[in-house]
């Protein structure tokens, strides 16, 4: 599911998108980062990234839009969300997944997560430009709260690039803004709510050469693959954490 063409994918994430401190903060509802215009194989495309909240929950968004609407073939343009709880541990992710008939719209997103007072979500869009994919990061969602942002204030992430008992380094995606490196051991959430983490080289997509296999990598998506979640140390395994997709638009 995973390869090195996607080897920076977290860390391009948090260094461009991640700005904790600067991304605004909303109550419960919805809140949209602005789209960004891209430009592959002569045809223009519009992505974001949404963060939504009710009364329990939270969950992510990215959708991607056509310039005028005009539908491109199948496997054409693909996406995937991650939300992110408050203090900037992955707690949901979707898997990439591409467009399976022509169309000029494509919307994807992740599981719902409870027990966080407040979610944002960034996105991960990849367009086919003739000969292979182009991979972007949406900017990212503000901060959305299930209720008052003044719990923010109880969950400011570590900006600090620490290590563990094995030399590497560890902690939310959000230290990369601060450090400019991306921790080996990123914090999660595994599917039975531990705090842990995952390894940053395991959170990669795999890149596919052409729309062929693009559309079968949708058929790998669907079985929710997982990964291991660890203790800080790296090595004991404390859960799994799921690729999960709710809802896909066509």
């Amino acid at each position: 599911m995973f390869n090195k063409k996607f080897r920076l994918c977290f860390s391009i994430i948090a260094v461009m998108a991640l700005v904790f401190v600067n991304i605004p903060n909303v109550q419960a509802g919805q809140g949209s980062g602005s789209y960004t215009y891209r430009v592959a194989n002569s045809r223009g495309y519009y992505d974001r990234a949404t963060a939504y909240t009710d009364t329990s929950a939270g969950w992510g968004n990215t959708d991607i839009y056509t310039s005028g609407y005009a539908n491109v073939p199948a496997g054409h343009m693909g996406a995937a969300s991650q939300l992110f709880r408050a203090d900037g541990a992955l707690c949901k992710s979707s898997a990439m997944l591409y467009n399976s008939s022509s169309s000029s719209t494509l919307s994807v997103s992740t599981d719902r997560q409870t027990g966080s007072v407040g979610y944002y979500s960034v996105g991960i869009a990849t367009y086919y430009n003739g000969s292979g994919y182009d991979n972007y990061f949406t900017k990212a969602s503000p901060t959305v709260y299930l209720s008052s942002p003044y719990f923010a204030a109880l969950q400011v992430p570590e900006s600090l690039l620490q290590e563990n008992e094995n030399d590497q380094t560890y902690g939310s995606a959000y230290v990369a803004q601060v450090t400019g490196n991306m921790p080996e051991l990123v914090s999660a959430v595994a599917t039975d709510g531990t705090l842990g983490y995952v390894y940053s080289q395991d959170l990669q997509f795999a890149t596919p050469s052409n729309p062929e296999e693009a559309l079968a990598l949708n058929a790998q998506a669907a079985t929710n693959p997982t990964i291991p979640v660890y203790a800080v140390d790296g090595t004991t395994i404390v859960g799994t954490f799921q690729f999960t997709t709710e809802i896909v638009s066509k």
